[in-house]
């Protein structure tokens, strides 16, 4: 580890970007210690799962200001079957559960590290596995646990790389149910972005998920932007901060 770091340093591009990142979280700190966070909504939820939620959004992530979104959007398709892929920390896995319970859902989780620690709740499927090994297993893996292989809301959270997102695409939406939807986050992922209450955040310059949905759609979407737009049978919906948030809803 120590030549390896010696190494690492006399690289001067290493150097460089090190110097760079630092910089650059000195002045998203700078930014945001002048701009007033959010201390709630005017309106506080009523909802027992919402007012988790919110509590849950302390841990400011790069998704917290999402969670409730992620949320209703779920409960809203009165789903019978979630699956979330991507796990990471468990923020996205702790709105689909509440969301679950609230429903009577099933959630199944896919992960390719293990993340079974994330959640207690007995119910909760969790699979450790590469998302697309998993979703050719996907319908045998329902037929053995008498699951209708349709799933309500699919989330996905994972790699953010554009091929592995193109191969996503066309492994799981076809697995979608009749009115099925599914969210993405990271679909305006910047070097230098924003939350939704004006605070910096600090990240990569990576178009990997919305150039898959491009592709996907073969068509143009300005990902800095919020914007609706209705394309071959899909509602699609973006929200532009907090790294981005996109959902594809079917259209009767």
């Amino acid at each position: 580890m120590l030549q390896q770091l010696k190494r690492a340093l006399k690289n001067p591009q290493v150097i460089r970007n090190y110097v760079s990142w630092k910089l650059l979280k000195a002045h998203v700190a700078l930014h945001n210690s002048r701009t007033t966070k959010r201390s709630g909504d005017i309106s506080p939820p009523s909802l027992p799962e919402m007012i988790q939620i919110e509590d849950r959004r302390k841990l400011d992530t790069d998704i917290s200001d999402h969670l409730p979104t992620l949320f209703a959007e779920t409960v809203n398709a009165h789903p019978r079957l979630i699956m979330e892929l991507g796990v990471r920390g468990g923020d996205s896995t702790f709105a689909l559960e509440r969301a679950a319970r609230f429903c009577k859902a099933k959630l199944i989780s896919c992960d390719i590290a293990d993340c079974r620690s994330v959640s207690s709740w007995s119910e909760w499927m969790f699979i450790q596995s590469d998302d697309i090994v998993f979703a050719a297993q996907f319908p045998e893996y329902c037929r053995q646990r008498d699951i209708t292989p349709a799933i309500d809301v699919l989330f996905l959270d994972t790699s953010h790389l554009y091929d592995h997102t193109v191969q996503e695409l066309k492994s799981w939406l076809p697995l979608l149910s009749e009115h099925g939807k599914a969210l993405f986050h990271d679909t305006n992922q910047k070097r230098l972005g924003y939350r939704k209450d004006g605070r910096l955040m600090a990240g990569i310059d990576n178009r990997g998920v919305i150039a898959a949905l491009e592709d996907y759609f073969k068509r143009k979407f300005d990902e800095t932007r919020d914007f609706t737009d209705v394309c071959d049978g899909w509602l699609i919906r973006h929200t532009a901060y907090s790294n981005g948030f996109t959902i594809l809803q079917k259209l009767l």
